[in-house]
């Protein structure tokens, strides 16, 4: 009997020590299950804070997209007819030639200025539309013939200020020169045939190697 209370004590006992250990791993359990549930919620809040990130930047770039479309048409409506017109053309290449016919009426030469004129009044013909300031070459073309230079020269000066009004609203709308567009267009050919004769090359070389072996 002696021995049985014996082992009861040295059961409760040992239950007894057992009860911190048992209570420090549940605490600890629980802790644990309450930090991952709070790194989740955290992780919940970042990726939804992520998605209306993206969510805003792409509106934006959208309504970058939008403003970009509006202002390249409000660049084209804001352009009068003459530039939009005078867009196909080699504005400096014209601006040379009104000076050029401009310094031979200066100088006398009528013939030299009225060949001048004429040229650039075809050229602006074929303008659809023209110009409104190409009608003004036929009045020069008459003061030239009725030998009223000055006023030759003065309607000259009228038409080289409306090329000039319309080179600034093409710079100031920002499109390419047709300059710009065929130096585009040859560098553009010129990496096609690059590739073209490299890739020829090459072919060539290795099937000579190839029937060599």
């Amino acid at each position: 009997m002696k021995y049985q209370n014996i082992f009861v004590y040295s059961v409760l006992a040992i239950g007894l020590l057992s009860i911190p250990s048992l209570l420090d791993s549940i605490y600890a359990q629980t802790n644990a299950t309450q930090q991952n549930q709070t790194a989740g919620g955290q992780q919940g809040q970042n990726q939804t804070a992520g998605g209306q990130q993206g969510g805003q930047q792409g509106q934006n770039q959208t309504a970058g997209g939008q403003q970009g479309g509006q202002q390249g048409g409000q660049q084209g409506q804001t352009m009068s007819p003459d530039t939009q017109a005078l867009t196909t053309l080699d504005i400096p290449e014209l601006k040379d030639n009104l000076m050029n016919a401009k310094e031979a009426l200066a100088n006398g030469n009528t013939e030299e200025a009225l060949t001048g004129v004429t040229e650039v009044e075809n050229q602006l013909l074929t303008l659809q539309p023209a110009p409104k300031f190409t009608g003004d070459f036929q009045k020069i073309k008459d003061s030239i013939a009725k030998a009223d230079l000055s006023k030759a020269l003065d309607d000259l000066s009228n038409v080289q200020t409306e090329v000039l009004k319309a080179e600034t609203e093409i710079q100031k709308a920002g499109l390419p020169t047709p300059q710009q567009l065929a130096q585009q267009n040859a560098d553009n050919d010129d990496g096609g045939d690059d590739g073209g004769d490299d890739g020829g090359d090459d072919g060539g070389d290795d099937g000579g190697d190839d029937g060599d072996n």
